[in-house]
């Protein structure tokens, strides 16, 4: 049976200088009580970025040098110097309601130190200190700008940044529909991201849903009820139009305080941003979740370990194909109004030729060679689940290896696809007719 190895190339914002050249697994606020086992921790887990998180000065500098370390990039932060989080007034410094009222003890512990910068900053001043250390990546612009003034600002530091370092990621995250300014009510929530993409023109288009422990999400309905799955539909159209990388943060962590929190939970919310599309995984958050502030390993440290070995694996696949189309059982968001514009009819699919079982969900991808895969999706978080696919057709299928990120053939002609998929877990297949001779893909990355 033929191989064939096929190019892939980096991908980026084609009016930014900034490439991706892997698929990410980062996490977000990295600091504690002892940074040393705090950032070795992330790195044993297996993720290769660090995202600093509001961490103070102190961690941020130590978080540099042990990120050099233990070989793994990090995205700096620094609000005393540079940009911001949430309704941070841009001109004023920390005087934004919301944000004043979260982190004004750690100003007033001195972890923080009240911004010096009214508007201008010193970013490209922090951008010559820092581009000595390979292991910083990038800069994180702002967490979660609010108001149209912020993404100016942010607009003007991502410039800032691209003409100082080009090599450099200015990183800047949106909001998710449940911030009550951006709701899903008069369609707002979609005008928010295209005002931030098309203001800020980021090198990518990142946002974060933690969903379990929010109203819509009950033990009963699970996730059915999840405007997540809308907002995600959304982001990913925005960020095609405007050929925009797209990056999702998944909820890694007991966010909200539920009775009852899982790892099959977490994996949901991974194969989720997968399943549209996403080009990196970014956790929220390590601590309290992979690890204790003293850096002490947590429960989740084993699971997060192994599914961050699949992603690696399946990285070079998923990022040299496309997500083309998203399709849900009825089950999924059937009374939300919006979905109605962002669901798929299954007459779209290239593969399907039967509604979807109950809480199954699939994503069909291409990469430019015209190859065809998709990604099967068992929504339910608690149960395992066995899934009878109907299709169009014979098809070949080849699964897309979580060990080795090769593709073995699972079924050499079939037009009913038959999986066993644990709680909340994807698998990654490449259908072809079955009357063509067979042949596995491998992609490697080519840079100019």
């Amino acid at each position: 049976m033929e191989h064939k190895i096929l190019n892939r190339y980096p991908l980026k914002n084609p009016r930014r200088k900034w490439a991706q050249d892997n698929f990410v697994l980062s996490q977000f606020k990295a600091h504690g009580n002892n940074m040393r086992r705090h950032v070795k921790a992330c790195a044993d887990v297996g993720f290769d970025t660090v995202e600093l998180g509001w961490a103070s000065d102190e961690q941020a500098d130590a978080a540099i040098q042990l990120c050099e370390q233990f070989g793994i990039r990090l995205i700096y932060q620094n609000m005393s110097r540079f940009g911001g989080a949430w309704d941070r007034d841009p001109i004023n410094g920390n005087h934004g309601p919301f944000f004043s009222n979260i982190y004004k003890n750690l100003i007033g512990s001195g972890r923080w130190k009240e911004s010096s910068f009214k508007g201008e900053t010193d970013i490209r001043k922090v951008i010559a200190e820092k581009r000595h250390w390979n292991a910083v990546a990038g800069y994180y612009i702002w967490d979660e700008p609010f108001f149209e003034e912020q993404f100016r600002l942010c607009r003007k530091l991502t410039d800032d940044c691209e003409a100082e370092d080009a090599s450099a990621l200015a990183f800047t995250v949106a909001n998710p529909s449940y911030n009550p300014h951006f709701t899903w009510e008069g369609n707002a929530y979609p005008a928010y991201i295209e005002r931030f993409a098309d203001i800020i023109d980021p090198p990518v288009l990142s946002f974060d849903y933690y969903p379990i422990g929010t109203p819509e999400q009950n033990e009963e309905d699970q996730l059915d009820r999840s405007p997540m799955w809308c907002d995600l539909a959304a982001v990913k159209r925005i960020a095609d139009a405007r050929s925009l990388p797209f990056w999702f943060y998944y909820q890694g962590v007991n966010l909200h305080k539920v009775p009852v929190f899982t790892f099959p939970m977490v994996r949901l919310s991974m194969y989720a941003g997968a399943l549209y599309g996403a080009k990196a995984l970014q956790h929220y958050c390590s601590t309290d979740a992979i690890v204790d502030a003293d850096g002490n390993r947590l429960p989740f440290f084993e699971p997060q370990k192994q599914i961050n070995a699949e992603f690696k694996a399946l990285g070079d696949t998923l990022m040299a194909i496309d997500c083309r189309h998203v399709f849900h059982d009825d089950a999924c968001l059937a009374d939300f109004e919006p979905m109605q514009h962002y669901a798929e009819p299954l007459s779209d699919s290239e593969f399907l030729a039967e509604k979807l079982p109950y809480r199954t969900s699939v994503g069909e991808f291409a990469d430019s060679y015209g190859n065809r895969y998709m990604m099967v999706l068992n929504r339910d978080y608690h149960c395992d689940k066995t899934i009878a696919l109907k299709l169009n057709k014979n098809y070949r299928i080849y699964e897309v290896s979580r060990d080795d990120g090769l593709q073995y053939i699972k079924n050499e002609g079939t037009d009913t696809l038959s999986l066993h998929l644990e709680a909340g877990d994807a698998v990654l297949l490449r259908l072809q007719p079955a009357e063509e001779e067979a042949f596995t893909v491998e992609y490697r990355l080519v840079k100019d």
